[in-house]
């Protein structure tokens, strides 16, 4: 039984790395979340997009809810957030934000 219990524990960790392998997307050696934070830190220093804050506040006003997920993302040159919310009424809202001006790019319900 205590062999049971080795095997079983080592089974789960193999997996658990493997998962955490998978699930990293090296670039360099660095997570490409890493360079993301990077990338958005250095472009709000610049002043070259709005804080998140003033974005959400945007977006939260026209959208009451709660924010699930956000990613930053460079579309061609255009900055944007790529914003979720889960609205007050259950539905879960999809949005490209510019992140420049705060502008809705884009609007869908998720499915």
């Amino acid at each position: 039984m205590t062999r049971g219990l080795s095997v079983a524990a080592i089974l789960a960790l193999c997996l658990s790395l493997a998962a955490g392998t998978a699930l990293a997307d090296r670039h360099g050696g660095r997570d490409r979340d890493d360079d993301d934070h990077e990338r958005v830190w250095e472009t709000r220093k610049r002043g070259a997009i709005l804080p998140l804050e003033t974005i959400l506040g945007g977006v939260l006003k026209s959208y009451p809810g709660e924010v699930i997920e956000i990613e930053f993302d460079d579309d061609d040159g255009l900055l944007i957030y790529e914003i979720k919310v889960l609205t007050r009424r259950g539905i879960v809202l999809e949005m490209d934000v510019d992140a420049r001006n705060g502008r809705i790019l884009d609007l869908e319900e998720d499915d």
